[in-house]
């Protein structure tokens, strides 16, 4: 759906099989659709790379080596961000730098290039994750992948100048984070909820505690009047426990039925491609 003549130059190009969607319909949709496509032809890997030129196919063996070794479902082609580049300014290489530390804190996997589009997908990674943002692909899939327990291994590759000009992805890079790190920590509370809120429950049960001990301990000296806000906290404290267990109970139940969601898209995936195949 681009106006860069993407499509005619690949028709041009002899290409197999191209995707088309008329009206654009963004990144995320391009690449659902690529890599349903990629499967239904009996792709056992598939290679995704950006289209501005700053990824080299050459490095493609290399990419899908840890795939292919059977050590890894996914495999990053991480860019030298350590290193100057020309194609990036130093705001951009920082923040990247930063948000995959922070990413890989909170998703327990070693990144080092947390939004690199150049990525090789194992058939199995493909049909277990489920991308929901609309924005971009790369930070839900490393979030779903470390979810469903899908290995992760880093490539190192060359970082090309982009042929095509500027990204339009991070053209404004304040509006770019601001996105990308919403979706991020969407991503991250949705599929932690019910952590989240037994956490919060442990917490507001001790504080209740302590007010509680607080007051019983004053009362018995100075009587209840003097005493009355420690009485209300705990008693606050106390309702918003409650509160945050029933809340917990939910999240889980709701989190069990999402994975068990999860295992009927996997079949049906599974379903529907063996059935093309056929």
């Amino acid at each position: 759906g681009s106006r860069d003549r993407t499509r005619q130059c690949a028709v041009a190009a002899g290409v197999d099989a191209i995707c088309v969607h008329p009206p654009p319909r963004g990144l995320v949709a391009a690449f659902k659709s690529g890599t349903h496509e990629a499967l239904r032809r009996g792709a056992g890997i598939v290679v995704n790379l950006d289209a501005d030129g700053q990824h080299d196919p050459g490095f493609i063996p290399r990419l899908i080596r840890p795939i292919l070794d059977g050590e890894a479902d996914i495999a990053l082609g991480v860019r030298p961000l350590a290193s100057a580049s020309e194609d990036m300014t130093t705001v951009r290489r920082r923040g990247n730098q930063i948000g995959s530390w922070v990413a890989s804190r909170a998703l327990g996997l070693a990144l080092s290039d947390a939004t690199s589009g150049y990525r090789a997908f194992s058939r199995e990674a493909l049909l277990r994750l489920n991308i929901l943002s609309e924005f971009t692909y790369t930070l839900d899939t490393i979030i779903d992948a470390s979810h469903q327990r899908l290995s992760v291994a880093e490539v190192p590759v060359r970082a090309q100048a982009r042929v095509f000009g500027e990204s339009r992805m991070t053209h404004s890079v304040t509006k770019y984070i601001r996105r990308t790190g919403t979706q991020a920590a969407m991503g991250l509370v949705r599929r932690r909820l019910p952590r989240i809120f037994a956490w919060l429950t442990l917490f507001s049960l001790a504080a209740a505690a302590a007010m509680t001990g607080i007051f019983l301990l004053r009362y018995q000296g100075g009587g209840a009047g003097r005493h009355l806000p420690a009485f209300l906290a705990s008693v606050v404290l106390w309702i918003v426990s409650t509160g945050f267990f029933v809340s917990a109970m939910l999240a889980a139940g709701i989190d069990t039925s999402r994975r068990l969601l999860e295992e009927t898209v996997y079949s049906v995936r599974k379903l529907e491609l063996n059935t093309h195949d056929r």
